[in-house]
This record gives structure tokens, sequence and C-alpha cells, in this order.
């Protein structure tokens, strides 16, 4: 029994990944779309999803500081998009667009809901501008997450964010670019429709869990002068080690190239 009550005991690392549920709720109370008191236990329940994915992650961060090695965080990555892009594949398959199929009759349903706009938050004209931030997103979650853990330390909620980061956006992206819209294939009645994107983007919190465990990291104000110049240092750093990751690939890419001439 002890060994249960600490994997569930609340904390503030796991009661963090209950945030963007929450918020997306205050959201709808903002827009003035009441929730029916008859959805209330279907808009609740995945907080349960959210807080247990907290504790399991908070466990794992006990046993190891890294979610893999840096080949095996990349497969990772293609594995957590083929999975996505499978999903939208077989709903497109199987169900008609705009349709859902019962799993969980009023609580959980597959769905083939096709999103024009590319976000729920956006409307359909600022699409393009997303795609840009998107597809810029990728290079720079890259570079910081090496900045990172190679300036910092390594760390499982570093890997975290990255690995859900990057496939979100990639999956994101590959929807916009191949079918140019969005296929939902998550469906809570009532609320939402999501896709298995949208959880891997929800990993994104673990960079505040990182900022919060990480002593390194100072939370402390130290005025707009200090934060201003500590703000400049760090981007002229990130820029500078930017580019010596440019110079190295730019390197290897004409030592690939000149090597069968050479050989020839």
């Amino acid at each position: 029994m002890s060994v249960v009550y600490r994997f569930f005991q609340p904390t503030v690392y796991k009661l963090l990944f209950t945030v963007e549920w929450l918020a997306f709720l205050l959201l709808r109370a903002v827009e003035r779309q009441a929730i029916d008191l008859d959805l209330l236990p279907v808009a609740l329940w995945p907080l349960l999803l959210f807080y247990g994915l907290g504790c399991a992650l908070v466990a794992w961060s006990r046993r190891t500081d890294r979610v893999a090695g840096g080949l095996g965080l990349a497969f990772l990555a293609v594995a957590m998009v083929g999975l996505d892009q499978v999903s939208k594949a077989l709903a497109t398959a199987f169900l008609p667009p705009d349709t859902s199929l019962p799993l969980i009759e009023g609580w959980l349903h597959a769905a083939n809901v096709h999103n024009a706009s590319g976000s729920w938050l956006g409307p359909a004209w600022l699409k393009p501008v997303l795609a840009v931030a998107a597809t810029l997103v990728l290079p720079l979650s890259m570079i910081v997450y090496r900045y990172y853990v190679s300036t910092k330390r390594q760390s499982l909620w570093v890997d975290l964010t990255f690995v859900g980061v990057f496939a979100g956006y990639a999956s994101w992206l590959i929807d916009i670019y191949v079918r140019g819209y969005i296929v939902d294939v998550i469906h809570i009645p009532g609320l939402v429709a999501a896709d298995f994107k949208d959880l891997f983007l929800s990993l994104g919190i673990c960079v505040v869990v990182e900022v919060l465990d990480n002593p390194g990291i100072s939370r402390r104000w130290g005025g707009w002068r200090a934060e201003i110049e500590s703000t400049r240092r760090l981007v002229a750093d990130l820029a500078a080690f930017a580019a010596g990751e440019l110079r190295t690939c730019w390197m290897a890419i004409l030592k690939s190239v000149r090597s069968p001439k050479e050989n020839g």
C-alpha cells in the first residue's frame, strides 16, 4: 500500500500535467460554452488520465535521467509521428468524414474529424503563419535541446519535452502539407476532438518540471537589468552554439561528398 500511495501521492510535478486540460475547461467557461452537468464526469476523466501520466513520469524520473540515447531518441520521435499518422490513415479508411465510432459510448469515441484551420485556437487564415512557425520549431528544438544537454545537464524531462514537441510539430506539418487539414481521431463527445499529436505536445509541460527540478537554474528575480543581461548572454551563447553545430554539419557533408571522389 505504501508503494501505491507514493506513486499517486500529489506533488507539484504530478499536478502540472493536469494544467493543460484545466486551462481548456477554463477557456470554454470564458467563451461561455457551459458544460452540462451530465457532461461533467466526461469533462473530468481526462484529468485522471493526465494525472496518471504525471505519476508514471515522476516514478520513471526516479530511475533514470534519460528517455533514450541519441539514436534511440530519434527513433522514438519517428515512431511517435508514425503512430499519429497511422491512426489518421486508419480513421480515414474506415470512417466517413466528420463522424465518430463509440469506443466507450458517450465518453470516448474514435473519429475522423477534419480541422481545416489546423488549430482549434486559431482561424483558418492563420494556418500559413502557423505552418511557418511550426517549420522553424523543428530545427530550433534540436538546437535548443543539444545546447541544454551540452551545457546544463542530461534530464528525462528535457528528453520528454524535445521528443514531444518535435514529434507533435512534425506530424502537424505532415497533415498540413500533405492533406491540407488536420485529422482528429480522438473524440470526447460534447467537448473536443483531438489526435495523438496533441497528446505529444502536452509533454511540453515537462520543461516547467525541468526548471523546477534543476538546482542549477535560478528562479529568483534579479531585477530588470540583470534579467535583460542574462537573456542577452543566453541568446548570444545559443547563437554561437548553433553556428558551431551548423559548421560541424557542413564539414561532415563536405567530407561525405569528397570521400567517394577521393576513393575513385
